[in-house]
């Protein structure tokens, strides 16, 4: 049975183990004498060494060295433990976003907060650089928290606004992202230097920011109320439950303010930069006017460009100039912008009842924030959106991010 298994071989190298052992059997003792482990070897190369290494090949003895240091089998384990923990992570991630448990602290029960608003800004970028994620996150807490609109803070359509009638970038950037049913509320927006032209080639001179007007996307998206100073100053949401008596807002259109941008090629496009900076003067001191007769409990502003901010363009010395001192003196409570890619929250130092509140991390973030003197009371650079509910005696501000986190809450008193 032996014979037969081991094979033709086999058979000889047994045949040559059995002499080799005949060999060292001693008939004086009877036992097999073994002088040195020789034998023993000879036996396990002709029985198992041989079946052990079959011929190999270069490719092969290559792939035996290579898999035999150490270093090497570890980087190995390491890259699949790190694709098994991504795949994980995904599957985690996308069960967390869509938890409904997890956005119980939006709710703003209607009996209390009457004014229910969103914030995000700097987002069109055609779904990317987390702008569905947002998007998502955004429709979701809005099921529970019900906002009357949307505040955007500008740089609505990268890389650097619309060029044309019925431009499908409005398709692709907005109203298929924002389509869910909860984000079916006006959206009041103002213009960011994006809008503008800033990010066209250099010979481009195409892209016209009267296209993003209310009459214009009117006839792709009627959500759509563009503001900052170029359709209105201000407006009472009407839209809310309280008809618009707790609450109004006041655009300002900043990327006129900003002086470095009147060198720029795209300062020049038609309704552009260059057109609208003689107007910043009357532009304030409309927005002054405004805010001193209104007797709205609530008073909040609305910009592209901060005017403090610990963000990479940090604070607007043309705003820091001109903006704090009107706010102030006509107490206003908010101060909403974009154009850093981030999400903040900083107090007047002056006037703590006076907040600058950054949201516009719509889409793709910047690293390399955390600049600035300014005190924080909270920054973090994760893509995300704002929420605002107002009631008669307070003001909650909750930061959510795109991983459903709701990662910083302010409720601050009248």
């Amino acid at each position: 049975l032996l014979d037969l298994m081991l094979g033709v071989e086999a058979r000889e190298a047994r045949g040559c183990a059995i002499e080799m052992a005949q060999s060292r059997f001693s008939p004086d003792t009877g036992d097999l004498e073994l002088t040195s482990l020789d034998g023993l070897d000879d036996v396990d190369d002709l029985l198992i060494r041989r079946k052990r290494r079959p011929p190999q090949t270069a490719s092969s003895r290559l792939c035996l060295r290579l898999c035999s240091k150490p270093c090497l089998r570890v980087t190995a384990f390491s890259l699949m433990f790190l694709v098994l923990g991504i795949l994980i992570g995904h599957v985690s991630l996308r069960i967390v976003t869509t938890d409904s448990s997890l956005y119980t602290r939006a709710a703003a029960p209607g009996a209390d907060y009457t004014t229910r608003f969103m914030v995000v800004g700097d987002w069109g970028r055609g779904g990317e650089y987390h702008q569905s994620d947002v998007a998502l996150q955004m429709g979701l807490v809005g099921e529970v928290f019900r906002p009357h609109f949307v505040l955007s803070t500008g740089d609505n359509f990268y890389p650097s606004g619309l060029k044309h009638l019925n431009d499908s970038q409005v398709d692709k950037s907005f109203t298929q992202v924002y389509n869910y049913p909860s984000l079916q509320v006006p959206w009041y927006s103002v213009l960011g230097n994006h809008d503008y032209g800033d990010g066209s080639g250099k010979h481009d001179f195409t892209t016209n920011p009267t296209l993003q007007s209310t009459e214009v996307m009117a006839a792709q998206d009627d959500r759509w109320v563009c503001c900052g100073g170029r359709d209105f100053v201000s407006k009472r949401p009407e839209e809310t439950e309280d008809d618009g008596s707790l609450a109004e807002l006041f655009f300002v259109d900043t990327s006129p303010f900003v002086h470095k941008y009147y060198k720029e090629s795209w300062a020049a496009n038609s309704g552009g930069i260059l057109d609208e900076k003689e107007k910043t003067k009357d532009k304030t001191g409309a927005l002054d006017v405004a805010l001193e007769r209104s007797v709205s409990p609530w008073k909040i502003v609305v910009g592209h460009h901060p005017i403090r901010s610990n963000g990479r363009h940090g604070d607007t010395p043309e705003l820091l100039s001109v903006l704090p001192e009107i706010l102030n003196r006509n107490k206003a409570d908010f101060y909403f912008n974009g154009h850093d890619h981030d999400l903040q929250l900083i107090a007047d130092p002056s006037n703590p009842g006076l907040r600058y509140v950054t949201s516009g991390a719509g889409s793709r973030t910047r690293l390399e924030s955390f600049y600035g003197d300014n005190k924080v009371a909270f920054h973090t650079f994760s893509s995300g959106f704002v929420t605002v509910a107002l009631s008669s005696q307070q003001a909650r501000v909750q930061f959510w991010l795109w991983d459903s986190t709701l990662a910083h809450e302010l409720v601050a008193q009248k």
